[in-house]
């Protein structure tokens, strides 16, 4: 296996276009009854929503080549030996994390869901590396 791979999720923009939908009703109804009283409203929720498009969002995801399983690769990137790890276990140890990776040496880290792709997909690219992604228990 020569190919590595890639998965990134770009982050979502949803509370972004919520909020300029809510400035522009806003703005409208504010102008359709003549209330002034309205205007503060539109310029704190307009200041929020250009404060939160100016916050940076980082992209989400992971990278595995042939010899590693690199976590969170474009935020705080953590790389884990293909070598070191047994297999995957699908587990529900809570909202954010379905997954688990399970060392040689018996140990267990949950995996942030977040950063990962489908399972089908995550489990076709890991078996071409030789690891198995296995049911609950």
């Amino acid at each position: 296996m020569n190919e590595d791979y890639e998965y990134r999720r770009a982050p979502n923009r949803g509370v972004i276009w919520l909020s300029v939908a809510a400035v522009i009703l806003l703005i409208v109804a504010t102008t359709l009854t003549g209330s002034e009283e309205l205007s503060w409203l539109v310029w704190a929720l307009g200041s929020l929503t250009l404060c939160w498009m100016l916050m940076p969002k980082p992209v989400a995801g992971i990278r595995i080549d042939n010899e590693y399983l690199v976590l969170s690769a474009w935020r705080q990137p953590r790389a884990i030996k293909l070598d070191d790890i047994a297999y995957l276990r699908v587990t529900e140890a809570s909202a954010e994390t379905y997954l688990a990776i399970v060392y040689k040496d018996g140990t267990e880290e949950g995996v942030f869901a977040g950063d990962l792709p489908d399972l089908e997909t995550l489990a076709e690219v890991l078996a071409a590396r030789g690891i198995a992604v296995r049911d609950r228990y």
